[in-house]
């Protein structure tokens, strides 16, 4: 027998996936900048290295790689396309957009004197909005179509 924890929270994942497609992306990507910023937070806090804010952008960018393709493939898309090989997408995907935004953190912080958590902020704006437009097309597309075994 299920415990009722359980049930309420199979009842809330079935609401939150009735919820349109680009809803559930805006509200899972709020929440992985949610915990980034904490992330961030920490990793600013402990880290003695120079330059500071794009070191620590680009630490808890990396730790949260794992994370939000684990919360997007389980919240925003149901995805059922093989995991490893579309982590390495992702992988990539994240590798493209952290030497961006840790080259942008760099000039905010480094260069125009822009208050490190202000840079944080426009990292992520800008990692959001490049998910948006090729997080689903380059890592939770439909899996390719498989093989005819007599080919």
């Amino acid at each position: 027998m299920r415990r009722a924890s359980d049930r309420a929270r199979d009842r809330w994942l079935q609401r939150f996936r009735r919820l349109p497609e680009q809803a559930r992306l805006a509200l899972v990507a709020l929440l992985g900048a949610l915990i980034g910023l904490v992330t961030y937070e920490v990793i600013y806090f402990i880290n003695p290295l120079e330059p500071r804010a794009p070191i620590s952008w680009l630490a808890a960018f990396a730790i949260g790689v794992p994370r939000q393709y684990s919360l997007h493939r389980w919240l925003t898309f149901d995805s059922g396309v093989p995991y490893g090989p579309r982590l390495l997408r992702a992988y990539l995907l994240y590798a493209a957009i952290a030497v961006l935004t840790t080259s942008l953190n760099w000039l905010l912080v480094e260069r125009l004197g822009v208050a490190h958590r202000l840079a944080w902020l426009a990292c992520i704006a800008t990692t959001g909005l490049i998910n948006l437009f090729a997080l689903k097309r380059l890592v939770f597309g439909p899996p390719p179509p498989a093989r005819d075994p007599g080919h």
